[in-house]
């Protein structure tokens, strides 16, 4: 009776601390209250431990060689957190895995500290059934080793989510490689010695632990490299625009010097049909003129110097590589929205655009361009048409350019940030020929601030 009690507390404990393993690591993410999930997980641990006991002794009597039937009860184990989790945090699979994994090597880890310290202290412990003293011996590694490891694999799972965890979905195959190596080395290939063995299983655990933490900071860093990246796309479109505001500038000032030199000419030829009572002439002389004024000068697209300078840029662009353009645009000279904001959401839409039409059947290489304000609120809207493929995963449109490896565009991923900070939404459609981006921004009201670029 003593031997059995015994088994069944250490398996409850161990069963406990492992799902507060990660009702702890998820639990910023938990949609149902802590009131019913510690209930739930009560009645798991005690009716689950019960039951893998009792597969653990039908196995055991059945089985032809010696094995850890533990290991057999595992599959259940993972099953029953996976969709427990699932339906507690509606969290990605992939994330769920990654999640459940590290528990199942926190309960090995703990396992092999705990035999590693019999076999250097108490070695009449390593063998025979369980005794009252395996309860703290299982116990104590378990509650304190389970709560530290807690703490660290939920600042490396919050960091992660913080660098979209989208992204690294297949994480959750590195900690089941070395799940499987401790399985393996448990039933398949012990080694001779009690303590060397468990002080190997213990090594395995740790060395599990230092590669995630290595795993996250290197991801961090890439995560970090390319934000600052977009930083500098961004930073490239505000550049771009303020050379071609000077070179304007410096167009409209040798605009006006010829027009100065040349009105002396204009005037003598005016002055001398005048002279001679050429009225009709001189009239006629001055429609010329004008015409060829307003032929010389391109009038404005709007009033908003940004729009008016990106969107001339990239017209001149897309009609040197034969792509149609047409715009429409109504956007007054202080739209409530900064000019480098505004610059980052347009010139994404052109380079998607002018990059995906040039890919698209000569016959159908077209932009179309439509900004409407209305009532504190900015409608952006770009037509293209394409080649008719869309690599998509989700929500997600990945970049098909050479050298992205089917990541996420950056252009779109920096458009919807641009809208998120004017509480506005984005939609991108598409048909088989035509690839449509929706951009609405909620101006701020008289008074407030204009939202200030996110700090990375």
């Amino acid at each position: 009776m003593e031997t059995i009690t015994a088994e069944y507390i250490t398996c409850v404990i161990e069963a406990a601390m492992t799902m507060f393993f990660c009702l702890y690591v998820t639990r910023g993410l938990l949609q149902v209250p802590m009131r019913i999930l510690a209930p739930v997980a009560a009645f798991l641990a005690v009716a689950g431990s019960a039951a893998s006991m009792a597969l653990s002794a039908w196995l055991s009597a059945c089985l032809p060689f010696s094995m850890d039937t533990s290991t057999v009860s595992l599959p259940l184990w993972f099953a029953v957190g996976y969709f427990s989790l699932r339906r507690a945090t509606h969290e990605r699979a992939g994330g769920l895995l990654f999640i459940l994994l590290l528990s199942v090597q926190v309960l090995h880890l703990c396992r092999s500290t705990t035999y590693f310290f019999y076999g250097l202290f108490l070695p009449h412990m390593t063998d025979g059934p369980y005794c009252w003293a395996d309860i703290p011996g299982f116990g104590i590694p378990s509650v304190v080793l389970t709560f530290l490891l807690a703490v660290f694999c939920r600042r490396l799972y919050q960091k992660l989510r913080g660098i979209d965890l989208r992204g690294y979905l297949r994480l959750w195959l590195i900690p089941l490689f070395f799940v499987i190596l401790y399985i393996l080395q448990t039933n398949i290939y012990p080694l001779g010695n009690f303590t060397l063995t468990n002080g190997f299983r213990l090594l395995i655990g740790l060395c599990a632990f230092v590669t995630y933490s290595q795993m996250v900071s290197a991801i961090s860093h890439a995560a970090m490299a390319a934000r600052e990246t977009e930083i500098h796309t961004q930073l490239a479109h505000q550049l771009d625009l303020q050379r071609a505001r000077v070179d304007d500038l410096e167009s409209h000032a040798e605009e006006m010097k010829r027009i100065r030199h040349d009105r002396r000419q204009h005037v003598q030829v005016l002055r001398g049909l005048l002279e001679k009572g050429k009225v009709q002439e001189a009239l006629t002389y001055l429609d010329d003129y004008e015409d060829s004024m307003a032929g010389a000068i391109q009038p404005p697209l709007c009033e908003n110097f940004v729009a008016d300078t990106l969107c001339r840029r990239y017209e001149a662009l897309a009609k040197q590589s034969d792509i149609t353009v047409t715009m429409n645009i109504s956007l007054p000279k202080e739209p409530g929205i900064s000019g480098s904001d505004l610059a980052v959401i347009l010139g994404n839409l052109w380079e998607n655009a002018v990059a995906a039409a040039l890919d698209a059947k000569e016959t159908h290489r077209f932009i179309r361009l439509r900004i409407q304000t209305r009532e504190e609120q900015i409608l952006i809207r770009m037509e293209n048409g394409y080649d008719g493929v869309i690599c998509q995963e989700g929500e997600r449109f990945l970049s098909s350019k050479p050298g992205r490896n089917r990541a996420e565009g950056v252009g779109i991923a920096s458009i919807r940030s641009m809208a998120r900070r004017y509480s506005g939404l984005t939609a991108f459609d598409y048909t088989p020929d035509t690839f449509t981006a929706s951009v609405l921004l909620y101006l701020p009201k008289p008074g407030e601030l204009i939202p200030t670029s996110n700090k990375v």
